[in-house]
Parts: C-alpha cells; sequence; structure tokens
C-alpha cells in the first residue's frame, strides 16, 4: 500500500493530514553531522553483530547476573561528535524490544544512560569538550522489518543512540515546515500521521496507570508555549534523569510497548482484516471504506473523533499493484514514503529540552521527557529536536570530515564514559579482538 497517490490523481495525499498549526513549526532540513574522510560502504547486516560491528566496538560489557552483555560501540556514521551506542550483544536471541529484553538488562540499559547524562553534566567534561549549551537525547527504534527507512537492511537488535549535541558552530538553520518543498524530507522531519498517531496513543493508554508524577502533555500542535518539544506523545518525566533508572521508568517503558503493539494489531486488522503484517516487499490489500468504518467501530477504546480521523487516513491509503512494489524494491530511497502497515515501529526517547550550563546540569535538571513517536502506517518522522527545531534530518553525507583533533577529542569523551560505565559495572569487561572496518546502520 502506498500513502501518496499520483500526482495527477485528485485523491488527497498525506500532506492534507497535517494540522495547520503544524506547518508553523521550525524544523531544521540539514543538521550537518561531523564524518569519516572516507566512511565504509553500507553492507548487509543480518548475521552476528561482531562480523559487522568489528573494531568499532570499543568495550562488551557483561550485565551482572544475567549472562548476557552490553556492547560500546563507535559509530562509523555519528549523529554528533560526542556520541556513543549501546548493543544488546547477543546473536542467539535477537533482543528488539523492551518486551523481550530481561529485568537486568533493561535495568543495565536505564542506568547507563542516567550515567551519561551525569557525565555530560561534569563541570569539567562540559570545559573539556565544550558542552556548555549543548542538549542531550538518548533514544532508540522498535522496528523489525527490513525493507523501511531507507530499505534499511540491516537486523534491528535493541540498541540506543546516546547523543550530545554541542552548540552548534555550524548550520543551524530553522525553517517553517511548511517551507520545506521536498516532500520525502518534509515527512521524515514530521510525520503527517504523527498527530492522529498522538491522539491515538491518548485513546489506548486510558485507564492505564501511570507511574506516580508522570504527566501526559496535551495533543500537538497545541502546545501550551512548549513549541521546543519533538513532535509526538510526550510524557514530563518526576525528578528528570534519576527517574530513568527507577522500576517505575521501566514499567513504563514495557507499558508503552505493550500499548504499541496492541494498538497496531487492532489497526491492522481494522484495515486489512489480516492480524499479522505481510512478508518483506508484500502488502496485504486494504478493506472498502465501509469495511474499516465497521472494524473500527467495534473498537471501543477509540474516541469518535480519532475514529473519523482514522477513516480520513483510509481514505488517503491505496493499494499498491506488484509492478509498484517491485519498483520501490529497486528503489529503496522512496520506499519509506510509500510502504505501510509493514510492522510495529515507533522510536523513543529521552529528551532534555533546555541546553546544559554548569549552572544547570542535567542530572539535576527536573525537565525531562519521555517522548514517544509512533509511526502508525510507515517508517517516517523520527527526527531529534535540537537548538530550536522541533525536529532535524541529519545530515551525515554532507557536514564536515573530523579532523585528526576532533577524532582524538571523540575518543577521549567515550574513554572516559567506557571507563565510568565499567565502574559501575563491576570493572568487568570484554576487548573484543580485531577485525575488518564495519558498516554502520543509517
Amino acid at each position: 500500500m502506498t500513502a501518496v497517490a499520483p500526482r495527477t490523481s485528485t485523491r488527497l495525499s498525506l500532506d492534507a493530514l497535517y494540522p495547520r498549526a503544524a506547518l508553523d513549526l521550525p524544523v531544521n532540513p540539514a543538521l550537518l553531522a561531523p564524518r569519516l574522510a572516507v566512511p565504509p560502504k553500507e553492507r548487509r547486516n543480518l548475521g552476528g553483530y561482531r562480523d559487522y560491528y568489528g573494531p568499532n566496538i570499543l568495550v562488551e560489557i557483561p550485565v551482572p547476573g544475567a549472562g548476557e552483555r552490553l556492547a560500546v560501540i563507535d559509530k562509523a556514521w555519528p549523529h554528533s561528535l560526542y556520541d556513543v551506542m549501546l548493543l544488546v550483544a547477543r546473536d542467539d536471541v535477537l533482543r528488539t524490544s523492551v518486551a523481550d529484553t530481561p529485568p537486568a538488562v533493561l535495568t543495565a540499559l536505564m542506568e547507563a544512560c542516567s550515567l551519561f547524562a551525569d557525565y555530560v553534566s561534569t563541570p569539567s567534561v562540559m570545559g573539556e569538550f565544550g558542552l556548555v549549551g549543548s542538549q542531550t537525547s538518548i533514544a532508540w527504534n522498535h522496528d523489525r522489518t527490513v525493507d523501511r527507512d531507507n530499505g534499511q537492511w540491516w537486523d534491528k537488535r535493541l540498541h540506543l543512540h546516546f547523543n550530545c549535541w554541542q552548540k552548534p558552530a555550524y548550520s543551524n538553520r530553522s525553517v517553517r515546515l511548511g517551507d520545506v518543498a521536498d516532500t520525502t524530507t518534509r515527512r521524515s522531519l514530521v510525520d503527517p500521521v504523527a498527530y492522529l498517531a498522538h491522539r491515538v496513543i491518548l485513546d489506548a493508554l486510558t485507564g492505564h496507570s501511570l507511574p506516580d508524577g508522570c504527566v501526559l502533555l496535551a495533543p500537538d500542535p497545541l502546545r501550551d508555549g512548549r513549541d521546543h518539544l519533538p513532535v509526538g506523545l510526550k510524557i514530563r518525566l518526576p525528578g528528570g534523569w534519576p527517574f530513568v533508572t527507577t522500576p517505575e521508568c521501566r514499567r513504563l517503558l514495557r507499558t508503552l510497548h505493550k500499548t504499541a503493539a496492541a494498538i497496531y494489531r487492532d489497526l491492522l486488522l481494522s484495515f486489512t482484516g489480516q492480524a499479522q503484517p505481510s512478508t518483506d516487499w508484500r502488502r496485504p490489500p486494504l478493506l472498502s471504506l465501509p469495511d474499516v468504518n465497521r472494524r473500527l467501530a467495534c473498537l471501543r477504546w477509540l474516541t469518535p473523533g480519532s475514529r473519523e480521523e482514522l477513516l480520513r487516513l483510509r481514505g488517503v491509503l491505496r493499494d499498491l499493484t506488484g509492478r509498484e512494489l517491485e519498483l520501490l524494491r529497486r528503489r529503496p530511497d522512496v520506499a519509506n514514503r510509500c510502504m505501510t502497515l509493514g510492522g510495529l515501529s515507533y522510536n523513543l526517547a529521552f529528551h532534555s529540552p533546555h541546553p546544559a550550563s554548569p549552572e544547570r546540569p542535567l542530572s539535576a535538571s527536573p525537565d525531562l521527557y519521555l517522548v514517544m513517536q509512533f509511526k502508525l502506517i510507515s517508517y517516517i518522522g523520527s527526527s531529534p529536536a535540537v537548538h530550536g527545531a522541533v525536529a532535524s534530518v541529519i545530515d551525515r553525507a554532507g557536514g564536515p570530515v573530523m579532523t585528526d583533533a576532533d577524532r582524538a577529542l571523540r575518543r577521549a569523551f567515550q574513554s572516559e564514559y567506557i571507563r565510568l560505565l565499567r565502574q559501575a559495572s563491576g570493572g568487568t569487561t570484554r576487548v573484543p579482538g580485531p577485525r575488518a572496518f564495519p558498516t554502520e546502520e543509517m
């Protein structure tokens, strides 16, 4: 199925689903990221993680009492000069979400998140690496398919991106979302269905008990002046970063995953009559509008307004022919804005909106949000809110090449964080042996 009709058609496109206020949101269509002078070529990543990441695995840290490890990765395609990736390092069991991650492993991941916030908040670290005015975000995706996100061909084991964006010394060009002419870029910045997805999640969460102190924000784009926050479901967390390490936070993460999975199952059945997504590069035919209407009416948890908007969405979608599917398979660069209902997909992020300063370190700030961007029909619109933009497309092809000094600073930044992580885990690590230079997922 596709969410975009041919230009010669009078059928509405997905763009008609944007609320008018969304078009005025500030976005950055090209947030330049530092890059290697000779980055590796992309290749398939459906085998072992060590064969793929090779020497970019900086260290492997056993999780006490779990028999599992976390791998710290130096990304070959960085999001920022000061970033690092944590991977649940196991090949025999593919951990793809918080739902299939053992309690001890999820606890270790969340403690690593809080430790990163503490680390980048340390005044000496701020001074050494120029992090005054920086913003921090820790995010991860759940998406088990291999035919979306511009034709991804790597596995989707659970991995967290730890990003600290310095106060921009280059390229911080925010523009109105409505002024972004390129369809792919615009929808990569803000998914037209994000607002409907937000309301649907709020419907499904009705009756769920969130941890004490967690506050659900009003649906976008009516943000009560919070225009600096990302698009999507937003939960203000009590007490800031320390909350991340609590059992209540882990329960919240599992609740959101379980809720998203139930929503996706119900909507897939309502739109297609099928309980499971199709195999790769196949899509089930859409049911007729009356059939979809009848099925949605049976979902008692949906509010009337959300049901009406979902019917409007059905009116925008159309089936893909076999020839179109084959063409999209040859053009993965555009497939992510055409393929729909390909499996449960969402992004989660711990987002600190305010720039860091020695007077207001992240670790002491109560202003922390958990943001969920639920991909209702397709994998588009997951991008960071950085330095005044509610969403940014990270340009890792046109950014500045890292100098020797840049790379030395990056290594020093990562090494000190690893030292703290090792210390927090009891000092046990495994350093992988030399391997061929790997690639890294986009």
